[in-house]
This record gives C-alpha cells, structure tokens and sequence, in this order.
C-alpha cells in the first residue's frame, strides 16, 4: 500500500491520536498547575495517570481499528500487516518529532536561548502537557524538561500504544463481544 492509500484509509485515526493527546495534555497541564502548591509526588501522579490514560485511549482507538481490519481481512478484502499501528503512531508523532528535532537544534544555538528556544519548548509542553509532572524530576541538577533526548523519549509510548493496540486487533488475540447498540 502506498503512503497516499495509507493516508487515505487512516488519516482520521492518527489525527485523532494526536487530537486526543492535545485533549489529555490540556486537562493534564491544568491538573499540574492546580498541584503545583502542593507536594511534587502529588504532580507526578497525575501525571503518571494522564499517560497512562493517553495510552489507554491510543491502544483502544488502534485495537478497533485493528479489529475491524481483520474483519475486512477475514473475508479476503485487505491485506493484513501487523505494523500498520506502528506506522500510524508514527505519523501521529510527527509534529511531536518535529518540535523535539527543533528544541534539540535551539536548544543549542547560544544566541537562540530564551527566545525561540524557549518559545519551542513552551510549546512542547503545551501538546505534551501530560509528562509536565516528569518534566519536574530533577537529573543533574535540572529538571528533565531542559534536556532535549526528553522530548524525543516521550514519543516511544504512545508510538508503542498503537502498535501494541492494532496488533492485538488484527491478531484476534483479544475479542470484544458485540453490544446490542453494536448489533443495531
């Protein structure tokens, strides 16, 4: 299948990937400045819960797409390939990869500091808002957030999600029984 025929038949899930993590990183940075009072173990919790839940919401959107797939597979229509989830957490990351590619080159550059630099990472927390809890932890005397690998590690989960969610569809491994709202 070609990029354009992948798109085609995709693009509405992987943007709601990306959709969807907008959506947890908002309610997850209002949730962290609403802690930010109070004890940091209480910020990294909530944190932890809002990955997890972006995790969740990823693996669950991809497995359904996985599952219908392998109904479409199952009577010969579609070609089965397991790393399509893959693919599609992949393009769903892109902006993130970008902006990490930019922060990493900004970060840099002596004369950027501050301006586009910190204008670049302000916007990575904004779409990531749901690691600003782990942002916090301190390494080598700096929180995480300062160092530029951060920001291209926080896209391996999700990434993973939807691989992990499209290939237990597509496989069978795991079945969800029809509703009667389903059925109708």
């Amino acid at each position: 299948m070609c990029f354009k025929d992948f798109w085609k038949k995709y693009s509405y899930s992987i943007v709601r990937i990306f959709v969807d993590q907008l959506a947890i990183s908002i309610f997850a940075f209002a949730v962290a400045l609403g802690l930010a009072n109070s004890s940091m173990s209480l910020v990294i919790a909530s944190s932890v819960f809002a990955i997890l839940f972006f995790m969740f919401m990823v693996a669950e959107l991809c497995f359904r797409q996985g599952a219908d797939d392998k109904e479409k597979s199952d009577l010969g229509r579609f070609k089965k390939n397991n790393f399509t989830g893959l693919y599609m957490g992949i393009l769903a990351a892109v902006p993130n990869f970008v902006l990490a590619v930019a922060y990493a080159v900004f970060h840099n550059i002596e004369a950027t500091k501050g301006s586009v630099d910190g204008f670049v990472a302000l916007t990575l927390k904004l779409i990531t808002g749901e690691y600003l809890g782990l942002m916090n932890i301190q390494l080598f005397g700096s929180g995480l957030g300062t160092y530029p690998l951060t920001y291209f590690v926080i896209i391996i989960p999700g990434v993973f999600a939807a691989f992990l969610g499209y290939y237990l569809g597509i496989s069978g491994k795991i079945v969800i029984k029809p509703t009667k709202k389903d059925l109708e």
